[in-house]
């Protein structure tokens, strides 16, 4: 693989996670101000989860709830950086690069133990 499609691949992780969280987050709060923070676009029920509970999230994107789509607005641009590490990982595997690799997947290692255990 060479450096400059190395830098495409890492790029265009980067574009598309930050402009899917930015579509996804401004949605939100578009379809905030028409139906209310906790109304849905659909007509479902209102809502009672808060900003912070993202436990609801799955269903109150299902009910196109506008706090649902900032929050996975939120969690994909959480996950971009990480999704950026995890194809490095790849990259530097393809490359046979064995200390790059091994580095990049202690990286990887620390970013998804502080993401999925530390709260």
């Amino acid at each position: 693989m060479t450096a400059e499609r190395f830098r495409v691949w890492v790029s265009t992780v980067l574009i598309v996670g930050v402009g899917v969280s930015a579509a996804l987050v401004t949605a939100g709060f578009v379809s905030g101000l028409i139906v209310g923070w906790t109304g849905s676009l659909v007509g479902a029920a209102p809502g009672t989860a808060a900003p912070t509970d993202f436990s609801a999230m799955l269903a109150g994107l299902g009910a196109l709830r506008p706090i649902a789509l900032a929050q996975a607005g939120l969690l994909v641009l959480v996950a971009t950086p990480v999704i950026r590490v995890a194809v490095s990982l790849v990259a530097f595997v393809l490359e046979r690069d064995r200390l790059y690799a091994a580095v990049t997947a202690a990286v990887l290692g620390l970013l998804l133990l502080s993401l999925l255990v530390v709260r």
